[in-house]
């Protein structure tokens, strides 16, 4: 049940997250009574949802300073009218970190909910502690006032303080039962051309460069088993710098690259694929999600570090999503 007069703060900092953010607000919050805020540093978002808009800039260590300074003031005047929902998708980040940890938000009765980040979602993820990342985010606070905490768990789901959790597969996702609010993603309109694949890529953190170049090859060799004429489209992570696709492919296989800051699960019908090859991820779940059996997708990953993803297994089963070892 909606409380009237409220009013719900988003802090999103990638496009599958201000993704995730405008959904939650179109099945659960689109009403006169309620105002939405998005605050994100991911450009090019949909914010059609939201009654404001706030992007912190990122271009430049002076602008990046000022943006975050200045969200996290309005923010924090927000907060301190009262009777604020804030939403945020995990404590790894320096706005949401400390408005879970610092900010008094109990005085000003607000609540805390959690929205879905991923797979991060799914298993007990821990945040490796790399002390430079952690000294930069240490100072990067001191610039803009925020204290920030070093908590491991970046999504701590078992946490008293948080009051709901969003996420698009309840019975998958970390944390009390009672807290999950299912996000649904289905879109009822999908008209797949089977020889379209879309190739999704990125850099597992637990891969090395040449296990996925391995598996990039693998996924390219496939392409022409499933069509005798296939399009190929290949979609990069926007923060994938590497060359790994480029390397595996060696100019053998026509491809088109539609790598761009928008997510997949946004501009996935303006091509329509039949087949969706990708490692383990985020994105295979979240198409599923959306258009089921509309289309088929099969996850590669190394043989040698399948006990990685064993945590994937029973969810990837569920999904109908299968998983073809290297």
């Amino acid at each position: 049940m909606l409380n009237l007069n409220r009013v719900n703060i988003f802090i999103a900092h990638t496009p599958l997250q201000n993704f995730i953010a405008a959904k939650i607000v179109e099945e659960v919050f689109l009403s006169q009574t309620i105002v939405n805020h998005l605050f994100t540093s991911a450009q090019g978002s949909n914010h059609a949802n939201f009654n404001h808009y706030f992007l912190i800039e990122k271009k430049g260590l002076i602008t990046k300073c000022l943006a975050t300074y200045k969200a996290k003031r309005r923010i924090t005047s927000i907060l301190k009218e009262g009777n604020v929902n804030i939403f945020i998708p995990h404590t790894g980040a320096l706005l949401d970190n400390y408005f879970f940890y610092t900010f008094p938000w109990k005085k000003y009765n607000t609540s805390i909910n959690f929205y879905y980040e991923g797979i991060l979602y799914f298993y007990e993820y821990e945040e490796p502690f790399f002390w430079r990342k952690h000294l930069s985010r240490r100072v990067f606070g001191l610039l803009t006032g925020l204290r920030y905490v070093y908590e491991p768990r970046i999504f701590p789901a078992h946490s008293d303080d948080i009051t709901k959790i969003y996420t698009i597969l309840p019975e998958f996702t970390s944390g009390p039962a009672k807290k999950m609010v299912k996000i649904s993603l289905l879109k009822k309109s999908y008209t797949p051309n089977t020889d379209t694949i879309l190739i999704l890529g990125g850099k597992p953190s637990l891969l090395s460069n040449e296990e996925v170049i391995q598996l990039y090859a693998s996924m390219l060799a496939l392409t022409h088993t499933l069509s005798s004429n296939p399009m190929i489209y290949f979609k990069g992570h926007h923060a994938d710098k590497s060359q790994n696709f480029e390397n595996a492919n060696n100019n053998r296989y026509k491809y088109e690259d539609i790598t761009q800051p928008q997510p997949v699960e946004a501009i996935i019908e303006e091509y329509s694929p039949g087949w969706i090859l990708s490692y383990p991820s985020s994105g295979l779940i979240n198409l599923k999600e959306m258009y089921g059996s509309k289309i088929n997708m099969i996850s590669f990953y190394n043989k040698q570090k399948l006990k990685h993803i064993l945590y994937l297994k029973d969810i990837f089963a569920h999904q109908g999503i299968e998983i073809k070892l290297i």
